[in-house]
């Protein structure tokens, strides 16, 4: 008898995401029968306060991150309003970030596998190639360090999360809302690619993270768009 699908979906706070809206919240609930089938919603506000680090979208330092929160407590309810009117509120869970990222064996994976990431010079480069390239077109260039430093830690975070709640959790079905364009680096694809032995070591058994997309955008759609 083949195991139901469990699905994980992070919900990233562009500015054009169709998650503020209750029709791609809505889309996101009925083409993967999230009514029937366990899922793990969650709200990235912390990726969103590390964006805004690097891109200056914020009013100081001291609240970039509560100002992200309470950003994302907008879509945060939208996604509990939908998935009530779904009925499928009883079927996963719908969290912010951190809810997951401070726990103690959240934060004891995280560890292990960046270091096993950051050991492996390719994943390092592609790391690195992504982060420089945002910085030069999007940060606002008074200290481009610490800028590089934001988005490396944005990185690295959207990988341990993605590794933790797939293979740890086990909602091995994960969600992006559209497809990355091509000429973007993708750290999560050149490790499931061609570094599957970290995973495997890091987690503890044979991968088995998929991935799915909501939406199939061309290229033009999302050349700003990072992956979710």
């Amino acid at each position: 008898m083949t195991e139901p699908t469990r699905y994980f979906a992070p919900i990233c706070l562009y500015p054009h995401t169709r998650y503020r809206t209750i029709a791609g919240v809505t889309r996101l609930f009925t083409q993967y029968d999230l009514m029937q089938n366990d899922y793990l919603i969650v709200v990235a506000d912390r990726l969103l306060a590390l964006d805004n680090l690097v891109t200056g979208r914020y009013w100081s330092v001291n609240t970039v991150f509560d100002k992200a929160r309470r950003e994302a407590t907008q879509i945060y309810n939208l996604v509990n309003r939908v998935s009530t009117k779904c009925g499928a509120r009883l079927r996963g869970r719908r969290v912010f970030w951190d809810e997951i990222a401070e726990t103690p064996s959240f934060k004891e994976f995280s560890n292990r596998l960046r270091t096993a990431f950051l050991s492996e010079r390719v994943l390092a480069d592609a790391l690195e190639e992504f982060v420089k390239r945002r910085v030069n077109r999007f940060g606002l260039g008074s200290s481009p360090e610490q800028e590089q430093s934001y988005e490396r830690e944005y990185l690295l975070s959207e990988v341990c999360m993605s590794v933790f709640c797939t293979e740890i959790l086990g909602y091995q079905m994960e969600i992006w809302e559209r497809r990355p364009p091509p000429e973007i680096p993708d750290p999560l694809k050149l490790l499931y690619g061609d570094y599957r032995g970290i995973v495997e070591s890091v987690a503890g058994g044979t991968p088995k993270r998929q991935l799915t997309f909501l939406y199939e955008a061309d290229a033009a759609d999302m050349k700003n768009i990072k992956p979710s």
